[in-house]
């Protein structure tokens, strides 16, 4: 599933951004506790309070979601697998990982680590509020906490794949079926979790209750599409990590840099399928002529233009070594169609997204 959104800060050496769709929820949260929860709690204090500790209990949300996340991150990358991303989104947050748990047992403590957060958050807000007067409103804001926390780690330890019990009942199943089979099963779980939710929601809606019958409607289309596609995505990892990079990688010789734009159209184009080409300076140096840029250069000026005048430094690469799997993910996330592939400051050849993909067309079974 993609997101996108706002950069905020890295933790860990892990990016964590904010969907946009966290506004949503943000200001929903917020408007319906100083308008109901807080109000009916604590009577007849200024409204202002209310919308302040509103606010803050919105943020304090997040940050536990944050830190249910970073559980799960922080334990993946003690057992080698890469996290470079944490989305906060409406229905709560993802550690984006760019491999798969490579034993039932990782994928075991990786799964849990984040509910134990979350209920290891609740005991010390629980605490807090043992302590502090019961009558005061930000009493109040401790027990929304730890009533929080507690159900977000109780609904995750449900086993309905992809939510965290799902990841626990497939790493029991793992050590059976194998990982594509476990993964099957919990992923069908998770969808009849989702249209179990989705149709509560619709009742809520018929009895009246519109706001938490959208709210249950729209998770359980999250929770629905989302076992799709972490079964996909689990797939697709698993074949791709049976190959490495340089086992497809088109392997091409850098061009002369004082060669002709002409001279390349007419006799080194037709001949290759690739949008990067690769070109030696004078310098010593591998830079890029990338065939989309060309295109927007009029015809007539293609005979005065050397490479050299038209090549460009490409930032992004893979090596040789690096499973496919990884590779595509990279790939993905930057959009990238084509990518240099590089040993140390050496170049090595080109990797195309459509070689990856004709590999997942002719292994993948719906």
């Amino acid at each position: 599933m993609s997101f996108r959104g706002i950069k905020l800060f890295k933790i860990f050496g892990i990016e964590v951004n904010l969907d946009y769709s966290w506004f949503i929820a943000f200001f929903l949260i917020t408007l319906s506790l100083a308008e109901g929860f807080y109000p009916s709690m604590y009577p007849n204090l200024p409204k202002v309070y209310y919308y302040l500790v509103s606010i803050l209990s919105a943020v304090m949300l997040f940050v536990s979601v944050l830190l249910h996340e970073l559980s799960h991150s922080l334990v993946a990358i003690r057992y080698g697998i890469p996290v470079k991303d944490i989305y906060l989104f409406i229905f709560g947050g993802v550690a984006l990982f760019q491999d798969e748990a490579k034993t039932p047992s990782q994928e075991f403590k990786i799964a849990i680590a984040g509910p134990l957060m979350s209920f290891f958050l609740a005991s010390v807000f629980f605490t807090l509020t043992y302590y502090y007067p019961k009558n005061d409103l930000f009493n109040g804001f401790l027990n929304y906490i730890t009533i929080v926390n507690f159900f977000l780690g109780a609904f995750n330890l449900i086993p309905a794949f992809p939510l965290d019990g799902g990841r626990v009942f497939r790493s029991i199943l793992w050590e059976k079926y194998g990982i594509l089979k476990a993964t099957e099963i919990a992923s069908t779980v998770g969808k009849y979790f989702g249209i179990t939710l989705m149709i509560l929601g619709i009742i809520m809606i018929f009895k009246g209750s519109f706001i938490n019958g959208f709210w249950l409607l729209f998770l359980g289309f999250f929770i629905k599409r989302a076992s799709k596609e972490a079964l996909v995505s689990t797939t697709l990892n698993y074949i791709l990590s049976r190959f490495r990079v340089d086992n497809i990688m088109r392997v091409m010789n850098p061009l002369r840099s004082d060669m002709s734009v002409a001279d390349f159209m007419s006799f080194v184009r037709p001949t290759l399928s690739t949008y990067l080409y690769p070109v030696l300076m004078e310098d010593g140096r591998i830079l890029f002529l990338d065939l989309r840029d060309l295109f927007k250069i009029p015809y007539y000026q293609q005979e005065e233009l050397l490479l050299k005048d038209i090549v460009k430094p490409i930032e992004f690469s893979v090596f040789p070594e690096e499973k496919l799997s990884k590779a595509y993910a990279y790939m993905k996330k930057e959009r990238l169609d084509e990518v240099p592939v590089r040993y140390k400051d050496t170049f090595l050849g080109i990797l195309k997204a459509s070689d990856i993909e004709d590999i997942i067309r002719n292994n993948y079974r719906k």
